[in-house]
């Protein structure tokens, strides 16, 4: 059964249409060592309604600019055109997310996760002192994204599970290793494989819950990272990621990163704080 399950699941993501040229440049472009924040700002400025979704959100209390940015060269000039770059991720992903006319499941609640996940992980990566914070912001943004592929795919096993889980109050990892489902870090993995997104996007959507687990050792603080930002996310907003048990924090996770209990009680803090001033990403139409 599970074999069949994911052998299907890998015949249908296939059929997936990949981001637009749009957001498959804007990531090459902010790959490269020599990027300039011109081309980011150039690239944008290709899709209009893009454009004009990512300067509402760069215009938003999120980012606590002092004036108004009316242009794409001032979002990549004051806010930096990786951060632009997330911004633009953060569109495309809320169209995928909200891409079926239907859905068994609350999409605005795992929308809510996303972002406040993408939060949480950069408030532990500011904590800690990791210097590329706009990298883990978006690796917490696409950790779940496994569970996007079953809402587009095979949205009555999701919404199977998810019942399950809300009645059982269990995690939505452990009813899909009960029911033999492959599990959504994986779908969610090979989905970002498909789309040659970088390593870090790819492991820390496979690895979010099972840390330890992770072959490669480059990212091992970064994984940390997202799954503690997971782990704060489900604290903040029970049930939204699907999940109704308690959340699992990974003592290897808090060992790689030195977190104690109460600088973890701090992220999560900060984390709800910033969270209230991010209203305008649960609404990017």
């Amino acid at each position: 059964m599970p074999a069949k399950i994911i052998d299907k699941i890998i015949e249908e993501i296939d059929k997936l249409p990949s981001p637009n040229v749009v957001v498959q440049r804007i990531i090459a472009v902010c790959s490269k060592p020599d990027a300039s924040s011109t081309e980011v700002a150039n690239t944008l400025m290709m899709d209009a309604s893009l454009s004009a979704r990512v300067l509402k959100l760069a215009n938003s209390a999120y980012y606590g600019v002092p004036r108004e940015i009316t242009t794409l060269s001032e979002a990549v000039m004051i806010l930096g055109f990786k951060t632009v770059r997330n911004l633009a991720l953060s569109v495309f992903t809320y169209d995928m997310v909200f891409k079926n006319s239907s859905s068994g499941i609350d999409r605005e609640k795992l929308w809510e996760h996303f972002i406040a996940s993408a939060i949480a992980s950069e408030t532990v990566a500011e904590t800690m002192g990791y210097p590329l914070k706009e990298e883990i912001f978006i690796a917490g943004l696409l950790h779940d994204l496994g569970k996007v592929v079953y809402d587009l795919l095979f949205s009555d096993i999701l919404e199977t599970e998810a019942k399950i889980a809300q009645k059982t109050k269990k995690n939505l990892i452990d009813i899909e290793e009960e029911l033999g489902i492959p599990p959504h870090s994986e779908v969610g993995a090979k989905l970002l494989r498909k789309w040659n997104f970088p390593d870090l996007l790819v492991l820390s959507a496979e690895f979010h819950h099972n840390v330890a687990g992770n072959p490669n050792e480059l990212f091992v603080n970064q994984v940390s990272m997202v799954h503690i930002g997971d782990v704060i996310a489900n604290l903040m907003m029970k049930g939204a990621s699907l999940s109704w048990g308690d959340p699992e924090l990974s003592p290897f996770a808090l060992n790689v990163l030195k977190v104690k209990p109460k600088t973890f009680l701090r992220i999560l803090d900060k984390s709800k704080e910033k969270y209230s001033k991010a209203q305008e990403f649960l609404q990017i139409d």
